[in-house]
């Protein structure tokens, strides 16, 4: 049996599948669609002191459907022709729609007390995301709790790269309400330890990371005009390109606090929570994915969780959490000794993936027998790795204690 509900913070999640603060979670009504379709808590867009001004356009991917894969086609041994594909795909999001644009009266009177009985309904968590700064965390926080807020995520994202406001901010927050309150780490503030230990002192419950990257530009090139419309084009980049970046500095917060962290950023598979809860993190929150596929990601994403921690025999979130950390220290033993991967042949598939990858030449599909399969050369070898990576069925991998499980 996988349990696949997380606590944070005295709150109790269904699944560690959340929603972020964004367009999905726009209104009550909104809301309510994502609490159908199986989101392990709710989060409330950033309400402000004053409703946003929205651009047209403010939304659109970034380089969909680009890349292209060379496939070797066989008949029996003998290699017939190569075959392009494409596989359509998006790395990138981009959004110059700043926070919400209903007035914090609205949210208030009608809003979150309509999502307050969604979430009593569904039997998860309400969390309100406001902003920014001190004084307005202090006027806001105690109306959002007031109208049914069980905890306050309080965004970081127009703060300055600073640490010192978000602190400030937390600090007025933590004096205006009771309940549990997380900010929202944007990344490009700096002194990230030094500010999770300062905002942990200062009474935060836990830790959101990451918000959006940028500002971003993204040119439509049969235009020569920008895909955002607002100043100067810009937007924020979320989406699969910054997973990478959301998992480090998960990955670093988790290094020192123990207070709980939700990861954001790029999550589109199961295996990316995964990731995250490996970095770190007991649950995290989508919005990309959520806006491109709609909102049956989410029972997607927490089944495909669970149907993970089983064939992989956990039980439940908790025994994978922060399972990475103990990889990411200092410890540059054999980091520049040229070490080779090898091929199981079981797994081998002659996709031909890690031979059109390889700039050293050294990994080649060959016949062996009946079999075709791939083989490295290890004279030519650099160690790279990229071939590990491609393989689609990880039978290319390094062998020895560092890739063990």
């Amino acid at each position: 049996m996988v349990d696949i509900s997380v606590e944070i913070a005295g709150l109790k999640f269904r699944n560690p599948i959340l929603n972020s603060a964004c367009p999905i979670s726009r209104d009550g009504p909104a809301m309510e669609r994502l609490a159908e379709n199986g989101v392990g808590g709710l989060v409330s867009k950033t309400i402000g002191v004053v409703a946003a001004k929205v651009p047209r356009p403010h939304m659109g991917v970034v380089n969909k459907g680009n890349i292209g894969l060379i496939v070797p086609q066989y008949k029996g041994n003998e290699l017939v022709t190569k075959v392009a594909t494409v596989r359509g795909a998006y790395y990138g999001f981009l959004n110059a729609e700043l926070w919400t644009d209903l007035p914090p009266e609205q949210w208030f009177e009608k809003e979150l007390p309509y999502a307050r009985k969604v979430a009593d309904k569904h039997n998860i968590p309400l969390i309100a995301s406001i902003g920014y700064k001190a004084h307005e965390l202090r006027e806001l926080g105690p109306k959002a709790v007031k109208a049914g807020a069980d905890a306050i995520e309080f965004s970081t994202h127009y703060l300055g790269h600073e640490y010192t406001p978000v602190v400030e901010s937390a600090k007025a927050l933590r004096g205006a309400v009771d309940v549990p309150i997380f900010p929202k780490l944007s990344p490009h503030i700096w002194g990230l330890k030094d500010m999770v230990r300062e905002l942990e002192q200062a009474g935060v419950n836990g830790f959101v990371a990451i918000n959006t990257v940028g500002p971003a530009l993204h040119i439509d090139v049969e235009t020569g005009r920008p895909v955002m419309g607002g100043p100067f084009g810009h937007g924020w980049l979320s989406g699969p390109a910054i997973k990478p970046l959301g998992v480090a500095i998960v990955a670093e917060i988790a290094k020192v606090t123990k207070l709980p962290i939700v990861g954001v950023g790029g999550i589109s598979a199961p295996e990316d929570v995964i990731e995250y809860i490996m970095a770190g993190a007991t649950a995290v929150q989508v919005c990309t994915q959520a806006i491109v596929e709609g909102p049956q990601v989410f029972k997607r994403l927490a089944d495909g969780v669970k149907k993970w921690l089983k064939d992989h025999g956990y039980s439940s979130v908790e025994d994978i959490r922060g399972k990475a950390l103990k990889y990411l220290g200092y410890d540059p033993a054999g980091w520049y000794e040229i070490k080779n991967p090898v091929v199981d042949e079981s797994k081998c598939i002659a996709c031909g993936l890690c031979e059109q990858s390889c700039d050293y030449d050294a990994v080649h599909v060959i016949s062996k027998g009946n079999v075709r399969t791939a083989l490295v050369d290890t004279s030519r070898c650099y160690g790279c790795g990229l071939c590990t990576t491609v393989c689609p069925t990880r039978a290319i991998y390094f062998p020895g204690k560092y890739w063990e499980k």
